[in-house]
């Protein structure tokens, strides 16, 4: 039962957004994408407050209507199978398929569900109980949320999926390795020991504040990033069967962790499960180093391809969209282990990447008006 209700309570959100679904709009996407187009202007008319013969309507409308046009010529004439074959026999999307993957694997496995899941318990082995175990509980949610919110709206397209990516792996690393230090020489103290030794009772503080440190290395690493890379790195042609497959692996790789961390806690001596994670993050870590690579551009690189001061702020000419996907073949194609040292493309690269995003950008454009 143990390991049955953190599984079971994750379908409370998924039945709240499927109550949700019978009185959302069908997305305008679909809508086109299955032939009904006066429905989708109909839609979009009413989720931009404007009429449907309005120009930034109709122009939606358009655009939406030549990426459903490019993705299915993009995928006209292939089996399933094929696009399987496609996906994994070609090395530079074998190594693709890999690197998304194994960041499934490794935001599972790097202990952040595993602690937030079973906090009460954890937190039951430092000596928290009665009302501070559930205030703890609270305000570690509230810190991982706000934590999440900073990062995703502020830090991450500034600073960059790698260099965010190491530094929460790092600081995960540290506050694991710190928890499983203190739990394997604490458990060795009685309860009276840990309450009237001043030192213990610091070491016992500063563990229940290493596993907030451990939830905001975890948000701004592991939790979101796999998700940002599978959107970023495939071409449209296997896009959706790739990060299908990749999201099958996130709730198996998911369930395996929530089923085994019990018995991790009660077979390794609490100690040794965190130990554990402890090792899988540093894997991680290597691996990350080695074989991750930069799929988006500086912010501070415009379309015209000057340098501007991060300031935080964005406007129309900023483009953040990425390196081309061509670019990212040739990069797949080398060995795995040497990405590092093409990781970080150079500026004149990035210049040559926005200029080639501005000129395809103008080609669709005038595709669409022609259209």
């Amino acid at each position: 039962m143990q390991w049955m209700f953190p599984t079971l309570i994750q379908l409370v959100p998924a039945a709240v957004w499927g109550l949700g679904l019978l009185v959302c709009e069908e997305s305008p996407r679909w809508l086109l994408y299955v032939g009904r187009r006066t429905q989708a202007v109909s839609v979009l008319a009413k989720l931009r407050h404007l009429p449907s013969s309005h120009p930034t309507v109709v122009a939606e409308i358009a655009v939406m209507e030549f990426q459903i046009l490019q993705e299915r010529e993009a995928a006209s004439g292939t089996s399933q199978w094929h696009l399987i074959k496609e996906t994994v026999v070609p090395v530079e999307n074998r190594r693709r398929f890999c690197l998304v993957m194994l960041a499934h694997l490794f935001s599972q496995w790097s202990g952040g569900n595993a602690i937030t899941q079973y906090l009460p318990t954890i937190l039951g082995y430092l000596g928290t109980t009665g009302d501070a175990l559930s205030l703890t509980t609270a305000l570690y949610a509230v810190v991982k949320f706000t934590a999440l919110l900073i990062f995703s709206l502020v830090v991450v397209d500034f600073v960059g999926r790698r260099r965010s990516l190491m530094a929460g792996i790092t600081l995960q690393i540290v506050t694991l390795a710190y928890l499983a230090c203190y739990l394997g020489i604490s458990r060795q103290m009685s309860t009276t020991t840990i309450l009237h030794a001043a030192s213990a009772t610091h070491a016992s503080r500063a563990a229940i504040a290493a596993i907030f440190v451990h939830g905001v290395g975890w948000v701004i690493g592991w939790f979101s990033m796999p998700f940002l890379i599978g959107s970023e790195i495939f071409p449209i042609r296997i896009r959706s069967l790739a990060l299908s497959m990749g999201m099958a692996g996130h709730w198996l790789f998911a369930f395996g962790c929530t089923r085994a961390t019990p018995d991790l806690l009660d077979v390794m001596e609490e100690w040794g499960a965190f130990a554990f994670f402890a090792g899988i993050c540093l894997v991680s870590l290597v691996y990350v180093f080695f074989a991750m690579p930069v799929s988006e551009l500086t912010p501070w690189v415009t379309v015209e391809g000057s340098e501007r001061q991060t300031t935080g702020e964005t406007d129309s000419t900023q483009d953040t969209t990425g390196r081309s996907l061509e670019a990212l073949d040739g990069l797949f194609r080398r060995p795995w282990y040497t990405v590092y040292q093409v990781a970080y493309a150079k500026k004149e690269d990035e210049e040559i990447e926005v200029q080639a995003i501005q000129e395809r950008g103008k080609s669709e454009l005038a595709m669409v008006e022609e259209a």
